[in-house]
């Protein structure tokens, strides 16, 4: 895999400081999904997979004074960044950081009231699910709540490139030797409910965020669209996409990159 942005965990685009530029760019509709979801004042919410924290101040606002949130996460730079955010300043309610798996929850069973995993599913196969989605429902009380945002690759358009560019990206990945979560995990996103049903969660809902930016960027979409189409570009030439549907060498990642005004 590309190294740009890469955590501890080995995964891509997924360092504190690439979480940031990404939650940033796309602040207006993130923020929005997180508060369509029905948190209510003095409820203890889980942010599974909370990376540096970027959802922690809505969630302590949604809780509440009388309210409290867990944030876990499985790499240790991530965690310690919260710690930092922590000590800047007081946040709305009680936090707790600590490192954990997902797929071992360091919790009792029903210790929440809600959870909430914001980007993280993407990065885990098909066969891990049925555990992860286990851990989530065990830790949340009967009648709670648990919220997932994940993304859709299939969506992805980017213009001036060719219309099929990430479709064909994807099926390489998806065809290669090594598979790969990031792309299994990518593409989960339009029957993610079918996942949830199996899991054993009951009244699960599934509702469409469509993300569109246009010139002229701000600063964080503008670093957010040259690092992430220099790592598909990357990625591309790693899976050996045909180059009719790919970005054909530098030339034509850096004339993508150039039409971000």
């Amino acid at each position: 895999m590309t190294g740009i942005q890469v955590s501890s965990r080995g995964h891509g685009l997924a360092s504190g400081d690439w979480l940031e530029t990404h939650f940033q760019a796309c602040l207006p509709e993130y923020q929005q999904m997180l508060r369509s979801v029905g948190l209510r004042p003095g409820w203890r919410v889980l942010d599974a997979g909370c990376g540096t924290g970027s959802y922690l101040p809505l969630l302590t606002e949604l809780v509440g004074e009388s309210g409290s949130v867990a944030a876990v996460d499985a790499a240790p730079e991530n965690v310690a960044a919260i710690e930092e955010r922590l000590a800047r300043g007081r946040l709305h309610c009680e936090v707790e950081p600590r490192i954990g798996s997902l797929t071992e929850l360091p919790f009792p069973d029903d210790s929440f009231d809600a959870v909430w995993c914001a980007n993280v599913l993407q990065y885990f196969p098909d066969e891990a699910l049925p555990r992860l989605l286990a851990e989530l429902r065990r830790v949340v009380r009967t009648g709670g709540l648990v919220a997932i945002k994940d993304v859709d690759m299939t969506l992805l358009r980017i213009h001036p490139a060719d219309p099929f560019l990430v479709a064909h990206l994807s099926e390489a990945s998806v065809r290669g030797a090594d598979g790969g979560s990031w792309s299994e995990g990518s593409l989960r996103g339009r029957v993610l409910r079918h996942h949830l049903e199996r899991a054993g969660l009951r009244d699960a809902w599934q509702r469409t965020t469509l993300i569109e930016r246009w010139a002229p960027l701000a600063p964080a979409e503008r670093r957010l669209w040259s690092e992430w189409l220099a790592f598909l570009a990357g990625l591309a030439r790693e899976r050996e996409c045909p180059r009719g549907t790919c970005p054909r060498g530098e030339r034509c990642r850096t004339r993508t990159i150039l039409r971000i005004p």
